[in-house]
């Protein structure tokens, strides 16, 4: 009995020590007093994301502490504590390998004197090199294999060693995965932008973390938002940074995931091309060399065939042609010079029932999706586990009165950015989603857009309201992923936060949007936080509120953005309060970090704002209004 109770006593220690399933609760400490308590494992030949991984763990430590953790191979002798990064013969010891892992499935492990950071890694062979694709921006796969100079990249120019290739934005990264985890759940780091001044780094001599296991992947599987700062608010709100800063910064956010493409395929130069058949030509002189006959069989078997061709890797896609891992995207050129033949408007004809009165309808959609269906179906012959990708956009929005194929993927496009103010547009979107969600058999997609009011104010050369609605987007993109949605494309680019925010709710949609949003101001901001933060609130209160768009503005189709910008939103009464904030802030701002931040927001927000409103009021004196 005495034995009995003594094992008893033993299997609760070991418990209490490992916790379930084995899980260490014991504290590992990587750096100690300034000094380096453990090392960096990596296989002696790792993969891009490993490589990536490793560093990207040893740098962020080193901002923390001061301490560079050494990076060994498996292969060198190693003493103490050890981080495994990647596979290696000593995470095999532990009866983990990647091919165990899911695609964008990741592990951080903690046991004995050891923590496991692994996932299902791209492996660089001459295989996965030889692989085709094409993105929805028009680049290959091997092209959003980045290079860079790391370490000048992320501050230490004197400790260049050269460019390294980043993993592709859409191969596997697990590590990398397991890894940018890690250093936010456990080390308090945060990336809110790509420079060294977006990034918050806690300062300590010691740094010391416990935890359980965490085993997951992304919940959005493909995530496109690659936001450059193209837009004056995104790159006003970053500041100086480079291209290859941009480009870590993705990979940190966790951007990319798994293959996919939908955008315009057929346009001039592919018809000039690919299908120069005078059979198939357009019969309407003003779509001919932008459009095809959609009807003719032979089209119909020659895109079948290109497809049956990337599919089994033969060849080269056509400059400007679109397909990723799986999917093979086919999208007509964005006009409606249709063809005239007898076939085609049959298809066309008395399809005035499918007008919606917004510019997403169903015109086109027998005639669109009555060819893609012909080719889907020829493709399944061959090919059952791969599908045809295309998008439900403009007048072929809506879905067609037959069933689709199996094998057909469909993106709608949707105007998320008109969601908090435009309740009919948004009825009209989420009445085809919903649609295409009852019709689809094969993985969805969207497109969604975050183009408006800013890219008719590039355009027209005018200062637009800033549009925030962090928390609009939050509620859409956690309904999508709820709803079994595969992957989002975002056309557009949000501000600094909302971008953040996003990112976020796509990787963990039960992320808490507001304890982000307030976490952010307070690390960010620090003592200017309360106002920062009662300034972007307001903004949104502002922008998102239905009764600030009456009739004129507010039309059946869209918003008078330009405007309502300065007459209902931005109004002399407001800017007075949002400027009063600006200046609180200044003078709040303790350090010289926080200084620089709330002068970026100033110069990216407010000054847009206050010469938005100016040159508003000088062409109303102009007017005589």
């Amino acid at each position: 009995m005495k034995r009995i109770f003594c094992v008893l006593m033993l299997l609760a220690s070991v418990q209490l020590i490992f916790g379930r399933e084995g899980m260490a609760r014991a504290a590992f400490d990587l750096v100690e007093k300034g000094r380096p308590a453990c090392s960096i494992v990596v296989a002696e030949s790792p993969t891009p994301a490993v490589r990536l991984a490793a560093l990207e763990l040893q740098c962020h430590v080193m901002k923390i502490t001061g301490a560079e953790i050494p990076i060994r191979s498996e292969n060198e002798p190693v003493e103490g504590r050890r981080i495994l990064v990647g596979e290696s013969s000593m995470t095999r010891r532990f009866g983990l390998r990647i091919e165990d892992f899911e695609p964008q499935e990741y592990l951080i492990a903690f046991r004995p004197d050891t923590i496991i950071l692994i996932g299902r890694d791209w492996e660089d062979t001459e295989t996965s090199r030889k692989s085709q694709g094409r993105s929805t921006t028009d680049q290959s796969l091997q092209d959003l294999r980045h290079r860079i100079d790391y370490w000048k990249a992320v501050g230490y120019p004197d400790r260049s060693t050269g460019a390294i290739e980043l993993p592709g934005i859409y191969d596997d990264q697990g590590t990398c995965l397991a890894v940018y985890d890690f250093l936010e759940r456990f080390c308090g780091v945060r990336w809110y932008g790509p420079s060294g001044l977006n990034t918050v780094i806690p300062s300590r001599a010691t740094l010391t973390v416990a935890g359980e296991d965490v085993r997951r992947s992304p919940a959005l599987k493909h995530r496109s938002a690659l936001a450059g700062g193209s837009w004056p608010f995104l790159r006003g709100q970053w500041g100086d940074c480079t291209r290859e800063q941009i480009q870590l910064h993705w990979r940190r956010m966790r951007l990319g995931g798994e293959r996919w493409a939908g955008n315009h395929t057929f346009h001039r130069n592919t018809i000039k091309t690919v299908f120069n058949d005078p059979e198939y030509q357009c019969r309407n002189p003003r779509g001919l060399g932008s459009q095809l006959c959609y009807t003719n069989p032979r089209l119909v078997n020659q895109v079948a065939q290109m497809a049956r061709d990337y599919f089994d890797g033969k060849g080269e896609l056509p400059e400007g042609w679109k397909a990723m891992g799986d999917y093979f995207a086919i999208v007509p050129d964005d006009n409606i010079n249709l063809c005239t033949c007898e076939a085609c408007q049959a298809l066309l004809r008395n399809k005035g029932d499918r007008k919606t009165g917004f510019f997403s309808s169903g015109e086109m959609s027998d005639y669109w999706f009555s060819f893609i269906n012909a080719v889907a179906h020829e493709v399944r012959k061959t090919h059952p586990d791969k599908y045809i990708a295309t998008l439900a956009y403009w007048n072929y929005a809506v879905p067609p009165d037959f069933d689709l194929e199996p094998n057909v993927s469909v993106a709608p496009c949707l105007h998320t950015c008109y969601y908090p103010v435009h309740a009919e547009m948004k009825e009209n979107d989420l009445r085809f989603y919903r649609g295409w969600q009852e019709k689809s058999k094969a993985p969805m997609f969207l497109w969604v857009y975050y183009h408006h009011p800013m890219e008719p104010a590039l355009i027209e050369k005018w200062k637009c309201f800033p549009h925030v609605m962090v928390h609009e987007t939050a509620r859409a993109m956690r309904m999508f992923i709820r709803d079994g949605v595969r992957g989002i494309f975002e056309c557009g680019e949000q501000d600094q936060l909302e971008q953040y925010v996003m990112a976020k709710v796509w990787d963990d949609p039960a992320a808490d949007v507001d304890g982000l949003i307030d976490e952010f101001f307070h690390l960010y901001f620090g003592a200017a936080a309360e106002p920062m933060k009662r300034f972007y609130l307001c903004l949104e209160e502002i922008a998102c509120d239905p009764t600030n768009y009456p009739s004129p503005y507010h039309r059946r189709d869209g918003i008078n953005w330009k405007a309502v910008a300065w007459e209902q939103l931005g109004t002399a009464e407001r800017m007075t309060e949002l400027g009063a904030l600006i200046t609180q802030a200044e003078e709040l701002a303790g350090t010289e970090t926080q200084k620089q931040r709330v002068a970026l927001w100033r110069s990216a927000i407010w000054e847009w704002m206050y010469q938005g409103r100016e040159q508003h009021l000088a062409a109303q004196k102009q007017n005589g209004q």
